[in-house]
């Protein structure tokens, strides 16, 4: 295997991380997937993930379970936390340094398995909703990952972020462009058996489809 033509792309089942997937594809990228099994986390994003991951003929598709996070949910933000002046705000998906697990856990199957570059799905919306979605995050875990690894003495990791300047509507774009099976995509932050239509996700899917003057193709 290539290091530097192969990529590990983190997998949630939405729409973001698929499009990320299928721009890697069209690069010319080997690619691999891996998907985070967390307490809030419904069984059917991780169907789709493995779906995701099929069809775009990955080589390998790998689901950690992270079942452990759930510990800290009975947790309420004391008013001595920082997070308690801002609680009305923090979107209620939010998991403190939550991608700071995840590519941790990301970048050491990176190096086990000889992978130089790891890729997330982070758009302009995340960046707006959640601190460590933005570029100078990424920035910082970039160096730090090649301060901290044996592989980088031989190869440079690189951490992608192909979405990053695109919003949700553009990001659609890119599937229809890229032929990204939609269908396979979900999003719904409340519900696994059809989308509530009323949460974060739900809304800005809704609002970006509307957008463009299609229809979503989990609602036909």
């Amino acid at each position: 295997m290539n290091p530097s033509n192969s990529a590990l792309i983190l997998l949630s089942g939405g729409i973001d991380s698929a499009v990320a997937l299928w721009k890697m594809k069209e690069l010319n990228y080997n690619v691999y997937t891996i998907t985070f099994d967390y307490n809030k986390r419904f069984t059917k994003e991780i169907e789709c993930c493995s779906l995701i991951s099929n069809k775009s003929n990955a080589l390998s598709h790998k689901t950690i379970d992270l079942n452990f996070l759930s510990e800290f949910e009975d947790e309420t933000y004391s008013e001595s936390s920082p997070l308690f002046n801002h609680k009305d705000n923090v979107p209620p998906n939010y998991i403190p340094s939550r991608n700071l697990i995840f590519y941790s856990i990301a970048l050491w199957w990176a190096e086990t398995t000889g992978i130089e570059t790891i890729v997330g799905g982070h758009n302009k919306n995340d960046i707006d909703s959640f601190p460590d979605s933005n570029n100078e995050f990424f920035q910082h875990l970039n160096q730090l990952v090649n301060d901290s690894t044996y592989g980088s003495r031989e190869i440079s990791y690189n951490i992608r972020m192909p979405l990053s300047g695109l919003d949700k509507r553009q990001v659609i774009e890119e599937a229809l462009r890229l032929n990204v099976p939609l269908e396979l995509t979900w999003s719904c932050e409340r519900q696994e058996d059809v989308p509530c239509k009323s949460c974060r996700s739900c809304k800005l899917r809704i609002d970006s489809f509307s957008g463009l003057g299609i229809q979503d193709p989990l609602t036909k």
